[in-house]
């Protein structure tokens, strides 16, 4: 027994320090180099672990790195069907730089950020149709002009954003955030769990639907016609100039602003119907 003990004793000391080196990280050397890929064209782009990605746009798609010279072989830059995948083979500890400078052009269209990554624009991106997906406390911050366009918003991910389209959808859980102005003809807004959009701007019409404690803010965002489905204790502030429909239960809250035609579709189950510039409750 007792040599059995020890023999288990050592496997697991063996696990151990393969477990702790596997999960070693390396350190920049602080030497900064400047490294252009060669890629072949790609139409989406998958972004994975504590990256920072900044955007241009232009004719041609081009894809460089700026990091300490022996980190440049742990950042992969691979093409796969049209998917072009970011990532580290290893972890990185301290380093002196680490940026993937990547130019699109018109032909781009789903860009994908997993676990900790950070995406940027300084410049205006010109896309006529764009999906973005933010997971995993993923951050964005784009200036876009767009035909339409497309957000998925999950796990705290945190999205600031400068849109001009057409149309816009939008899809926000999981306690992710969502700031920016927006000039569209058309959004459609989902929003659940804890997830919190704040906008300016303006559109003709919208449709928002927001569950479980979600909170819509656009007193600030006006539009001319609105439909309004809230539930599950949510929030939703909006500025219809015209007309709005509401669909409100389960403890929502709906806030008007300006002087619209109120039409109260569903309205039950302690649902709230607020006129927030006199702060003064219709129903």
């Amino acid at each position: 027994m007792k040599k059995i003990s020890n023999h288990l004793l050592i496997l697991l000391s063996f696990f151990i320090s393969i477990s702790a080196f596997s999960q070693e990280k390396i350190k920049g050397n602080k030497d900064v180099t400047f490294e252009n890929r060669n890629i072949s064209n790609f139409e989406k782009i998958e972004i994975i672990d504590d990256l920072n990605v900044h955007l241009t746009f232009g004719e041609s798609q081009s894809v460089a790195v700026e990091t300490d010279s022996n980190l440049q072989e742990i950042v992969t830059t691979e093409v796969k069907n049209g998917i072009l995948t970011i990532k580290t083979d290893t972890k990185i500890g301290r380093k002196k730089e680490l940026i993937v400078h990547i130019k699109l052009n018109t032909n781009f269209k789903e860009i994908s950020a997993y676990n900790n990554v950070n995406v940027t624009s300084k410049s205006l991106l010109l896309i006529d149709t764009l999906t973005i997906n933010a997971f995993d406390n993923a951050d964005f911050d784009l200036n876009l002009s767009a035909k339409e366009v497309q957000l998925n918003c999950k796990k705290t991910s945190n999205l600031k954003m400068e849109i001009l389209c057409n149309e816009i959808t939008i899809t926000s859980e999981e306690s992710s955030n969502l700031k920016g102005a927006i000039q569209t003809n058309y959004l459609n807004v989902h929003l659940l769990d804890k997830a919190n959009i704040n906008i300016t701007g303006s559109a003709k019409d919208i449709e928002t639907e927001s569950l479980g404690s979600s909170t819509f803010k656009g007193s600030d965002f006006k539009v001319n016609n609105a439909i309004v489905k809230g539930t599950n204790n949510s929030k939703t502030h909006i500025n219809a100039l015209q007309n709005i429909d509401v669909y409100a239960r389960n403890s929502s809250e709906v806030y008007i602003y300006s002087n619209p035609k109120i039409q109260l579709i569903e309205f039950f189950d302690r649902a709230t119907l607020y006129k927030r510039d006199a702060d003064k409750k219709l129903f």
